[in-house]
């Protein structure tokens, strides 16, 4: 009898997540305002009941029920609950590698009613078990503490997030972006700031570029970003000097092309900003 050959068919892995670092289901009363942030790893913010506006950088969504934004490492992100009755939404942050996260960037995806139903599931355990330990998931650090006390928990969450993932690639609905007139007029003005990190533009200069007034400028940046316009290149400038720094540009050569006065005052910036000296984001 002739010996079967078996074939070995490598498995490809097309997104490997590392690490969590919030994982919680809250809900937020109308009016209510996340004045924004951006950090090093990924974000993902899944709007389970209710509406909400968020921005990503230049962008902004109307996100309604069953919709999901990913944000980016280093991306500047804020919203504002606008349903009358509040929203009520997952919230997670995790870091990953593999060819999947490119194509993650910069999307914003209205669930199917399969792709809803993986997180009905992953909100229900995660809730569950949370329950089981005497937890209330209510909380972000409710739903993390049992990785500490469940050594399988960890992998059930990240199988869930697997799911939802790949079907997003497989059949994910993208969604657009919003087309109010303060979020076409946001979002130029962030295109002419990042076309002009190099020096130091003026809020006049900015607003007439996009079409209003330095009043309605500046109000349009506290109702998308919850900071001034100047504040906000500056975050933009650390944002590409830590890119900059990553790639091997020395600090002076950073603070140079960046248009920052000296390379103290750019050194006293990015440590304001970001905690730590540029210096030391160059040696590690």
């Amino acid at each position: 009898m002739e010996e079967k050959v078996w074939l070995a068919y490598p498995v490809t892995e097309q997104i490997h997540i590392t690490a969590m670092y919030s994982l919680f289901k809250i809900h937020y009363n109308n009016g209510f305002a996340f004045h924004g942030e951006a950090h090093n790893f990924w974000e993902c913010f899944y709007v389970i009941d209710g509406e909400v506006c968020v921005s990503a950088d230049e962008r902004v969504y109307n996100l309604m029920r069953g919709e999901i934004i990913v944000h980016k490492p280093l991306e500047f992100h804020k919203f504002i609950v606008n349903g009358p009755k509040g929203a009520t939404v997952l919230i997670f942050s995790f870091s990953a590698e593999g060819p999947l996260t490119g194509w993650l960037r910069d999307k914003v995806f209205s669930l199917s009613n399969s792709q809803n139903q993986i997180l009905k599931s992953l909100i229900s355990y995660m809730q569950s078990k949370a329950d089981g330990l005497g937890l209330s998931p209510q909380k972000y650090y409710d739903c993390l503490k049992p990785f500490e006390q469940l050594p399988y928990y960890s992998q059930m969450i990240i199988t869930y997030l697997y799911q939802l993932f790949l079907s997003l690639s497989d059949e994910g609905t993208i969604s657009s972006v919003s087309s109010a007139p303060d979020a076409v007029t946001f979002s130029k003005a962030i295109s002419y700031l990042n076309c002009n990190l190099h020096r130091q533009p003026s809020v006049r200069e900015i607003a007439k570029f996009s079409n209003v007034s330095e009043a309605s400028l500046k109000r349009i940046f506290d109702k998308y970003a919850g900071i001034s316009v100047h504040k906000y290149l500056l975050k933009l400038k650390i944002k590409v000097a830590m890119e900059l720094l990553q790639d091997g540009e020395s600090v002076c050569m950073v603070a140079e092309r960046l248009g920052f006065n000296s390379q103290s005052y750019f050194s006293k910036a990015f440590k304001r900003e970001t905690g730590f000296n540029p210096s030391d984001l160059k040696q590690s």
